[in-house]
């Protein structure tokens, strides 16, 4: 089997188990990077050299450790399902070296300005004042706007990030704050008004289907409150950075809150205080005076 076809079959496979937006991505990146060189090559006359030389020449063409590294990864999971066929006995990307780089997530704005971000959040009162919020819960974009309303619970105060929208794979529970319970209960009175309960929780009264892009209203917020110009996936750095080093929440619990798999994804947001080495050999010093 030839790499195309191997990864047309991984799609189809994993169609039930990937986001719409994930595949959109992956294919995207296969095509632009893998088909011209690996395309129609047998998978199992594709060797580890091959792949590194592929990788070398990405960082030759000045492209970042960690985009090599995600490109990469399309091509390790391709590999993963054709062991599972048995047309390969090992996962020849996984010879593959590549730079280390800082993987260490940075929201380098001053405190107060972590704050007027969350302040300008909470009090918008715009249209889609209820998006942003939810989204200060540190939900993705992706994960708020495909939300339906069948994955909210109201009696028991939860909502669901369906398997299909989420990182995760799997269906992640959460309880919602009480500011966030009444906006959705207050969403959910419109909606079943307007007999829309089987659809969005954000409807876009435009298109009348989901929001898609944010980002002249979210520029606008940003501009109205004389912020600094910030993606809107920040918020989630901005949750991050702030619960850890400002109200020193266990790293646990806000792990769990981003829907991390992992607990050392959430730790690249600890921020390291450069005068810990001083204060360390100031004390250990100290130690031996009478």
């Amino acid at each position: 089997m030839i790499l195309n076809e191997l990864f047309k079959s991984y799609l189809e496979y994993n169609e039930l188990l990937l986001s719409k937006s994930t595949i959109r991505s992956n294919i995207y990146t296969y095509n632009k990077h893998l088909r011209p060189l690996f395309g129609k090559i047998e998978v199992n006359k594709i060797t580890f050299l091959d792949i590194q030389k592929f990788c070398n020449n990405l960082l030759k063409q000045n492209y970042k450790v960690k985009t090599v590294k995600n490109i990469l990864v399309i091509l390790r999971v391709c590999f993963n399902f054709a062991i599972k066929l048995d047309l390969i006995n090992k996962n020849a990307c996984d010879l593959v070296e590549l730079p280390k780089f800082d993987n260490k997530r940075y929201f380098d704005y001053s405190l107060q300005i972590q704050k007027r971000i969350i302040k300008a959040i909470i009090e918008n009162t715009n249209y889609n004042a209820d998006i942003y919020f939810f989204l200060l819960h540190g939900r993705r974009k992706n994960e708020v706007l495909s939300l339906k309303w069948e994955d909210i619970n109201l009696k028991t105060k939860t909502y669901i990030i369906p398997f299909t929208i989420n990182k995760a794979k799997r269906n992640m529970t959460y309880t919602m704050s009480n500011e966030l319970y009444k906006r959705l209960y207050k969403r959910y009175i419109e909606a079943k008004k307007n007999n829309q309960l089987n659809n969005y929780v954000f409807i876009n009264p435009v298109t009348n289907t989901k929001f898609t892009d944010l980002r002249r209203s979210w520029n606008s917020l940003l501009k109205r409150n004389n912020l600094p110009k910030i993606r809107l996936h920040d918020i989630r750095h901005l949750v991050a950075t702030y619960s850890i080093n400002h109200l020193k929440l266990p790293i646990e619990q806000v792990s769990f809150t981003l829907g991390h798999t992992d607990i050392k994804t959430t730790q690249r947001y600890i921020t390291n205080d450069v005068k810990q080495s001083k204060k360390t050999i100031e004390i250990l010093i100290n130690s031996i005076k009478d």
